[in-house]
């Protein structure tokens, strides 16, 4: 009678673990699914938005136009560096107006553009002019060349300047900056009232005024480093000074310029006496015919 006892109290032991395990397994979340992470990754694809996220860092990124990540020998990704070339010559010519247009010329030649042009004339009729041109990166030097051969330099400097580090901040707060954007879009999709809807929109505009700034600080380096800028000034030489310290052609010229004013000086004082000419005339003739009728 014990014996039964004691098995029927094990049989009903074991009843109530398995009811529990079952009851267990049928309160343990739902499994997640391939084909539920599908719809939840094409859902989030699909949210339309200003900026989209940023790609692994193996990937080119074309939209910023951060286009070069390589790898060492290490592995690690290395950004392509960004440097902002610039060169500031000073050429003396003998004709400051056809160097100008040779410059101009070089900038053509080289799918480059002429940023600014002016020539204009000094003391003693010496011309003087700058030209500042911007050319692809990649024919900067053969350009600068070319541009050094036209005269004798007087002076030249070249500057380059590594934004590498600028521009890799930028792309990571651009990417922060997208993600943000992503999230807020997909709350605003979601908002409950018209209140949590304005505060969600203040965000967006919050972080797309930073975005807009951003992209546009990288735009500009990239168009700086796409793009190298020369400036190059001119000057024609010194002229030849006669001994006494004149040049001959300002003796030239300043006696010509004399001579000038001594012409309309003297037609001027012509105008000037004239009428005491015609009445002294006058009074001549009048004089002559009463002593001639005396006579």
């Amino acid at each position: 009678m014990k014996k039964f006892s004691v098995l029927m109290l094990l049989l009903l032991i074991g009843a109530m673990v398995t009811a529990g395990c079952t009851a267990f397994e049928g309160t343990q979340p739902a499994s997640i699914t391939d084909d539920t992470l599908s719809l939840s990754k094409a859902a989030y694809e699909s949210e339309s938005y200003a900026y989209a996220p940023a790609p692994a860092p193996q990937a080119t990124r074309s939209a910023g136009g951060y286009d070069g990540i390589s790898s060492d020998k290490t592995g690690v990704s290395l950004p392509e560096q960004k440097i902002i070339r610039t060169a500031d010559i000073k050429i003396e010519v003998i004709n400051v107006t056809e160097s100008a247009e040779r410059v101009k010329e070089v900038a053509k030649r080289y799918d480059g553009l002429i940023q600014s042009s002016s020539v204009y004339a000094g003391s003693q009729n010496r011309y003087s002019g700058t030209v500042t041109i911007r050319v692809p990166a990649e024919r900067f030097d053969k350009a600068l060349a070319e541009i050094i051969s036209i005269g004798k330099v007087l002076s030249s400097s070249v500057q380059a300047d590594d934004v590498t580090e600028e521009y890799v901040d930028l792309a990571a707060q651009r990417d922060s900056l997208s993600n943000q954007l992503a999230q807020y879009n997909r709350l605003l999709t979601k908002g409950q009232n018209v209140s949590e809807i304005l505060v969600v929109q203040k965000e967006i505009e919050r972080v797309q005024v930073q975005l807009d700034r951003i992209v546009g600080r990288m735009k500009y380096l990239d168009s700086r480093t796409s793009f190298s800028t020369i400036t190059v000034s001119l000057s024609e030489p010194a002229q030849v000074e006669a001994p006494g310290g004149y040049s001959l052609p300002a003796v030239i010229s300043d006696g010509i310029a004399g001579f000038v004013d001594t012409v309309v000086w003297l037609f001027i004082a012509i105008l000037t006496l004239l009428p005491l000419i015609i009445l002294g005339g006058a009074g001549y003739w009048v004089y002559q015919r009463w002593k001639n009728r005396s006579e």
